[in-house]
């Protein structure tokens, strides 16, 4: 017999209170991108290694789990939805397509708590680039937050051409860019100076970056540290979603952060996170992504983001916002010969807005025991004689 049995790291349970109330988050988020003609696709959590092993979706080997197939072919779970879906667009669907799915995705590392199993709802908009494109993915961020019950949030949005404009300008070496963004990320402008053989210039305009986060007026400043083309599209691009936002009255959920570099690799242009008041890690996470399918030889402009459900449902507790599983009113019983009176019993205290359940307890004393379990307010045992309260 196991005395004791400890959990993997990084993993957790979740008992049927918690089940109740992420489902009920999965729905509103799943019908909220429905609304806005999102098609629901699901991919396998198992993959070949080769796919997370090329181009700009490469992920280091030692985050990921990895699994051998009986035939010696490396396998591994799935780090991210985003690169299967490429995958499934580029190889099985043709044109524009606005995908949502929900499932799990899994980390090696456990990383300051994050667990290593996580459920992330999300969607992606493929095959579509432009502005227009941008605006309607942060909308409907926003609009999967208000769905879910979330008034106080905010999506902070940045776009890595900024940064990568700066690179650029200076000719940085590839090896010094993920220090470089691991810094910014962070806003550790302190460790930029411990870097040797960097330009001073270029270290004192990156130390400026970590600074560069609130309103819209913060966009000015960027301007005006822009030394090339792509630095200054990324400014303009980041204006005009903000004024299209604002033309459809969300400008009050959004905010700006030239820190936020992306560290997915493969982002390419704007990228967001949402942003909740003691949570401590960002609720929601996307960007454009348009090079992600060049690994399947088919360049297809991209766009989406993911929602930790594990991390929303904590929000919507903070907040009380949570919607918890609801007290069963009347549990009815029944003997054997009695199961249709009982489920008509049961349907017609739902038609009446009562939390009624059946149970298959065939004697009153049985019904009395699943009744203290569910904690259920009436019992109600039904016979041939008719029917009577427990």
């Amino acid at each position: 017999m196991i005395k004791k049995f400890k959990l993997p790291n990084g993993t957790q349970d979740h008992l049927p209170s918690d089940c109740f109330s992420r489902r009920n988050v999965e729905g509103r988020l799943l019908d909220c991108f429905r609304f806005y003609g999102y098609q629901e696709i699901e991919s396998p959590i198992l993959e070949r290694y080769e796919l997370f092993d090329s181009g700009v979706g490469k992920v280091e080997l030692s985050k990921l789990f990895k699994v051998t197939d009986i035939d010696g072919d490396l396998l591994i779970l799935r780090p991210d939805i985003t690169m299967p879906i490429s995958r499934i667009v580029c190889t099985k669907l043709q044109g524009v397509q606005k995908l949502c799915y929900l499932g799990k995705s899994f980390s090696a590392i456990e990383n300051e708590g994050k667990l290593r199993e996580f459920t992330q709802a999300g969607v992606e908009i493929m095959g579509m680039d432009g502005i227009d494109t941008d605006i309607e993915v942060i909308m409907l961020a926003i609009k999967s937050m208000l769905a879910v019950g979330l008034d106080d949030f905010q999506i902070e949005i940045g776009n890595v051409g900024f940064f990568k404009g700066l690179l650029d300008a200076y000719d940085v070496e590839e090896e010094d860019r993920d220090i470089l963004i691991n810094s910014i990320e962070s806003k550790n402008g302190i460790k930029l100076y411990s870097l040797k053989n960097v330009d001073k210039d270029m270290l004192d305009l990156l130390s400026r970056i970590p600074m560069l986060f609130g309103g819209v007026e913060i966009l000015e400043e960027a301007k005006g540290m822009c030394l090339n083309s792509q630095m200054s599209e990324a400014v303009k691009n980041l204006k005009g979603i903000y004024d299209g936002l604002k033309s459809l009255g969300y400008e009050k959920y959004v905010t700006f952060d030239m820190s936020i570099v992306g560290k997915m690799k493969y982002y390419s242009g704007m990228v967001m996170r949402g942003i909740i008041k003691n949570l401590g890690r960002p609720i929601l996470s996307g960007g454009r992504y348009d090079g992600l399918c060049d690994a399947f030889g088919d360049h297809t402009p991209a766009v989406g983001f993911a929602i930790g459900i594990g991390y929303l449902t904590t929000a919507l507790s903070n907040q009380d916002k949570l919607v918890h599983m609801p007290a069963v009113d009347v549990i009815v019983g029944y003997t054997p010969s009695n199961m249709r009176e009982a489920e008509e019993l049961v349907t017609a205290y739902r038609a009446k807005g009562v939390n009624a359940v059946c149970s298959f307890a065939n004697d009153i004393e049985s019904l009395k025991k699943v009744k203290a379990a569910m904690g259920a307010c009436k019992g109600v045992f039904v016979t041939e004689r008719g029917e009577e309260e427990v």
